[in-house]
């Protein structure tokens, strides 16, 4: 069971990447037009910082659950030499725990901040969009990343029930 909501959560977040990444290409495709309009005809289009900033949280946010899904965070492997294997293992074990944690917290906050935005009714500068949605959409692309991470660490506790059973 574990094993197909692992393929699920990896296959969802791959999806998602490619969201992010299409949005940065289309965030640079604006960025290069607004370059040119500004350079050959002294006139620059209008909105492109405002949907720029925008752009770049949700891609960002697209982005982390596949980095989460395929474990391709930092890991300093110092403990195993000075521990041992098993201690590595129920090291490696806390810090997946206080990654999910961090991402949970993290999630609850935007989920917060975009609540605030949207209380306060604020918009773009020249667009006038308002900005509440795509905070909401960041916050629940982070619940995705969060999910994908509770999934990282339930397969980590099964490896670890497997070896030390």
């Amino acid at each position: 069971m574990i094993a197909v909501l692992e393929r699920a959560a990896l296959g969802a977040a791959r999806a998602l990447s490619a969201v992010g990444l299409a949005a940065l290409l289309c965030l640079a495709a604006m960025t290069l037009a607004d370059g040119l309009a500004r350079w050959l005809f002294n006139a620059p289009i209008e909105g492109v910082r405002d949907v720029g900033s925008l752009v770049i949280a949700v891609a960002v946010a697209c982005l982390l659950p596949v980095g989460l899904a395929e474990r391709s965070h930092i890991t300093i492997r110092v403990a195993e030499a000075a521990l041992g294997a098993r201690a590595a293992r129920w090291l490696d074990l806390a810090a997946t725990i206080l990654v999910t944690l961090v991402m949970a917290v993290i999630c609850w906050q935007f989920f917060v901040y975009a609540g605030k935005i949207a209380q306060a009714g604020e918009t773009t500068w020249i667009l006038k969009w308002p900005r509440a949605p795509f905070w909401y959409g960041v916050a629940t692309i982070l619940a995705a990343g969060a999910v994908v991470q509770a999934i990282v660490l339930l397969r980590q506790m099964a490896d670890m029930r497997g070896r030390d059973a």
